[in-house]
C-alpha cells in the first residue's frame, strides 16, 4: 500500500511539473539531442568532418549567445570550408551572425591513448566547443572523423555524424559509444582558433544614384 502511494505521488508530481525526463537536457542546447542532428538531405557521403566543424561552430554559436544557429547547415558551410573534392581546408573563416569563425588545422603529437586524451583535456580547456578530430582507419568505417567535446578522467564524450542523421539523434556520446576506435589512431584535429564581431558592410551606392544625388545637391 505504501508503495502504491509513493507511486501515485510521484506519477502526481510529474504531473503537476509536466517536465518529461529529457527536458532538462533540453533546456540547454548544448545537451540536446537536436543541437547536434543532420537531416539526410542536408549530408553527402564523406561529410563526417564537415559535419563536425558544423557542430562545433554551432556550440560556439550558443556559448557566445548567437540566436540563429539553428540555421547553420552542412550546405550553408560547404562552400568556404570544403575544396572541390569535398575535403575539409586547413584553414577558413565562416562568417555568420555578425561572428567571424576562423578555422584551423593541426596535428597530435602523442603516440598512445593516453597520451591522445590527455591532448584532447588541454585542446579542450582552451576550445571549449569541442574540437573536430579525424583519423584514417580511426573507426569502424574505415577513415571519419567526430567532434570531441568533453573528458572526465579517461572518458572522451563526442559526437558522431554516423549516430545524428536521418533517423538516428544520439547527441553526445561516450568515445566507445561511437563508431571511433582506439583514440591514438586519430592524429589531425581542427579547432576555433578566434571568433571576432564582424563590421557591418557598407552598401556602395552604384554611380549612376550618386551622379543624380550630385545634380539634386547642385
Amino acid at each position: 500500500m505504501k508503495k502504491r502511494m509513493i507511486t501515485a505521488f510521484l506519477m502526481f508530481a510529474l504531473l503537476v511539473l509536466g517536465v518529461p525526463g529529457q527536458a532538462f537536457a533540453d533546456d540547454d542546447p548544448l545537451l540536446s539531442n537536436a543541437t547536434y542532428h543532420t537531416e539526410e538531405s542536408d549530408y553527402i557521403p564523406g561529410d563526417c568532418v564537415l559535419t563536425a566543424t558544423k557542430m562545433m561552430i554551432k556550440r560556439a554559436a550558443i556559448m557566445n549567445g548567437q540566436s540563429e544557429w539553428g540555421d547553420i547547415t552542412n550546405e550553408l558551410l560547404r562552400p568556404t570550408a570544403t575544396y572541390e573534392d569535398g575535403c575539409l581546408i586547413s584553414d577558413f573563416r565562416f562568417v555568420d551572425e555578425g561572428l567571424s569563425y576562423r578555422v584551423r588545422y593541426a596535428e597530435f603529437s602523442g603516440s598512445s591513448d593516453g597520451e591522445r586524451i590527455e591532448e584532447f583535456r588541454q585542446l579542450l580547456k582552451e576550445h571549449p566547443e569541442g574540437i573536430v578530430v579525424h583519423g584514417e582507419g580511426a573507426a569502424e568505417t574505415g577513415t571519419h572523423g567526430v567532434l570531441v567535446v568533453g573528458v572526465d578522467g579517461y572518458q572522451v564524450y563526442a559526437v558522431d555524424a554516423t549516430y545524428n542523421k536521418g533517423d538516428f539523434n544520439k547527441g553526445i556520446q561516450k568515445w566507445q559509444d561511437t563508431t571511433m576506435l582506439d583514440p591514438w589512431m586519430v592524429t589531425q584535429y581542427w579547432y576555433i582558433d578566434e571568433i571576432v564581431r564582424t563590421e557591418p558592410e557598407t552598401k556602395i551606392k552604384p554611380i549612376k544614384e550618386l551622379y543624380f544625388n550630385i545634380l539634386r545637391r547642385a
